[in-house]
């Protein structure tokens, strides 16, 4: 009984103290940053992805795919606007964006990345030494990191249907009726998104981390970001008064209040892996140290 009682006092201490750093932090406010940035930098990042698709053989197929897929990742809404948008802008970017211009396209999605990097290092009360040039590279590079993982997702939910039902069957799995890959979908889309925070919360702050400091971050940001898109898509359905409130820029609200609430997700696994840093270090300390 003492011992449930000290971890539950424990669990408290550790939620009380979580509380006051998304506070202090000003996450609500830092995930609106990060929400107003992952808007000016989507596009570009959708027109360099699609224009990179789109030297392959089938490329034109998988960029109307790729669009397609964006409803199963973010609201319908939301996935329709931005669709339609790059839509729109894709067959001029298509008559020479390359070279220079293909630079500026990836130049541009780096910076909500970069708002990232700028909001962890909050969360882990750093003040940046990188300076803007390594700061820029940084950022460019986790966003190919990032952008190759989504692609990856989209390859596999693609062409892993048809692949793993096949050889499910052989293998007397999975049936025309009972499908093998309904069961994986949802752990693999889990696994991809922890690996991605992961990359993120190991690479962004400029801290010396343990992996066991990055886990339950992770985990919990993924967890609650799943819980949360459904959570939006299920209110956006039933009690939808977006298209009367905002009318033809209902779809870009939508995806600004989706964007926010994926920061404000990310920036609180950011905040867990801190505090458990931090407490690490605390208990580590000599007691003639400790405040």
């Amino acid at each position: 009984m003492r011992i449930l009682t000290r971890r539950l006092k424990r669990a408290w201490l550790f939620l009380v103290r979580l509380q006051r750093g998304i506070a202090h932090d000003d996450c609500m406010g830092m995930a609106a940053q990060i929400a107003f940035y992952n808007v000016l930098g989507l596009f570009p990042l959708m027109i360099f992805l699609l224009n990179i698709i789109g030297l392959f053989p089938v490329g034109r197929a998988l960029q109307t795919e790729l669009l397609r897929e964006l409803g199963t990742q973010m609201p319908p809404e939301a996935a329709s606007y931005v669709a339609e948008t790059v839509l729109g802008l894709l067959p001029a970017g298509n008559q020479g964006l390359f070279g220079l211009g293909l630079v500026a396209s990836l130049w541009g999605a780096s910076m909500a990345t970069g708002a990232l990097i700028t909001t962890i290092n909050r969360a882990y009360n750093i003040r940046p030494r990188r300076n803007l040039l390594k700061q820029k590279i940084l950022s460019i590079w986790l966003t190919l990191v990032l952008a190759f993982l989504w692609v990856l997702a989209f390859v596999i939910v693609l062409v892993g249907p048809r692949v793993t039902q096949g050889v499910f069957e052989m293998l007397h799995i999975a049936s025309e009726t009972n499908t093998f890959w309904t069961s994986v979908r949802l752990p693999m889309a889990f696994g991809l998104t922890l690996v991605s925070l992961s990359i993120l919360y190991y690479i962004a702050p400029e801290a010396k981390q343990r992996f066991r400091w990055i886990l339950p971050g992770a985990v919990t940001g993924t967890l609650l970001w799943m819980g949360a898109s459904s959570g939006f898509r299920y209110f956006l359905r039933n009690f939808n008064s977006y298209d009367m409130t905002y009318g033809s820029i209902a779809g870009l609200v939508i995806l600004m209040v989706w964007f926010w609430l994926s920061g404000l997700v990310f920036l609180l696994g950011a905040e867990i892996n801190s505090l458990m840093k931090r407490i690490d270090q605390e208990q580590h300390q000599p007691l003639h140290t400790r405040r």
